[in-house]
């Protein structure tokens, strides 16, 4: 009888043994973390910095131009005739509406060239946590 319980408390340890092995494994990383650790992320943080203060220097000069045409025709206006100054200013909304059109589009061209550079960086860090997770039997990794 006690050999009995004896095979039969060596079975259950050996099948919960064998259960804990073969229990899934899961993982989790910080991909921001991970992204921004990488030289081609701090590349892509560089090139995106160069862009934006190109495009913000463009914008700073437009409106420079701006103020200096509405100061320009603030101070003529009184010596126009109601002719020149509607003219001046359909000139005036003209150039303030290109201004607000480079600023949407300098928003959207960013933010295209962001995509652009971090789609690869992303593809790379994919990869390695697919072959991560693969190598080391991980079911899921967050």
């Amino acid at each position: 009888m006690l050999s009995k319980l004896i095979v039969a408390a060596v079975a259950a340890l050996a099948l919960c043994l064998t259960a804990e092995a073969q229990k899934p494994k899961f993982g989790h990383f910080d991909s921001g973390a991970l992204i921004e650790s990488l030289p081609e992320a701090q590349a892509m943080k560089k090139t995106m910095e160069a862009e934006s203060a190109k495009c913000e220097a463009q914008l700073t000069a437009l409106q420079e131009d701006f103020s200096k045409q509405v100061s320009a025709y603030q101070a003529a206006q009184k010596n126009m005739t109601s002719e020149e100054q509607a003219a001046k200013e359909e000139e005036l909304q003209d150039m303030q509406q290109r201004i607000i059109t480079y600023r949407q589009t300098a928003m959207q061209d960013l933010q295209k060239k962001q995509q652009e550079l971090i789609t690869p960086i992303s593809q790379k860090v994919l990869n390695a946590v697919q072959q991560v997770g693969a190598n080391n039997g991980f079911l899921y990794i967050f």
